[in-house]
């Protein structure tokens, strides 16, 4: 595992780049062709009450309420979870709910949700640090709860932008990216780490971009 002290770079890192969002982002990008499949899982595993991982200012929490899901946001960035917070009072909304955490310190209950949703943010820990979310997050998934994630396939950046670690984690030093961490984790690693940690494939495809669509049901 990479030392704390160039992890805490990373999250120190989502945190200054949210400082510098002044408005809240609800819009869905139109390259992410895998948006609408995300309510038609939840809905198909007959999933009502999800959890939205590093969910930054709530995008898809609240693109999901739309399609009538219940849903938790929570995200290690103060500043993010205050944009999301703020669209959230000015809609009046119900059925969301937003928290400032570490998913590594995460206190749910354990069983509570039906699903869970990981969009484009496993590719930011390390290998040991993904491994073990992997196992964690389990715990708060109901028994046959999916989760749907997309892994992407993340660029290796410009040469002298970035130094890489002993697990071959690549960490930012230039002036916009500075501390963020990035890890491609191939086809066969995330395989295995995702049976390793009891969670069985229910489907896997790639889009243009290389980024790995999957929805994976929680063995326990």
């Amino acid at each position: 595992m990479i030392e704390a002290e160039l992890y805490q770079k990373n999250l120190d890192f989502w945190e200054d780049a949210w400082q510098r969002v002044k408005k809240a982002n609800t819009s869905i990008p139109d390259v992410l062709d895998y948006i609408p499949e995300i309510p038609q899982a939840f809905k198909k595993h007959q999933c009502q009450n999800i959890l939205d991982l590093a969910c930054g200012s709530g995008w898809l929490s609240f693109y999901l309420q739309e399609h009538g899901f219940k849903l938790t946001g929570i995200d290690i960035s103060p500043s993010a979870i205050k944009l999301a917070n703020g669209v959230l009072a000015e809609r009046q909304l119900e059925d969301i709910n937003f928290v400032e955490g570490d998913i590594f310190a995460m206190d749910f209950p354990e069983n509570h949700f039906d699903g869970i949703l990981i969009n484009a943010c496993f590719e930011h820990l390390d290998y040991d640090r993904g491994k073990e979310f992997l196992s964690a997050i389990k715990k708060f998934v109901k028994p046959d709860g999916i989760m749907f994630g997309v892994f992407d396939k993340v660029a290796s950046g410009e040469k002298g932008t970035y130094e890489v670690l002993e697990d071959g984690s690549h960490q930012y030093n230039d002036e916009y990216r500075d501390g963020m961490l990035l890890r491609y984790y191939n086809d066969d690693e995330l395989d295995a780490l995702l049976k390793e940690s009891g969670w069985q494939v229910d489907s896997l495809r790639k889009n243009d971009f290389g980024s790995r669509i999957v929805v994976a049901k929680n063995l326990k």
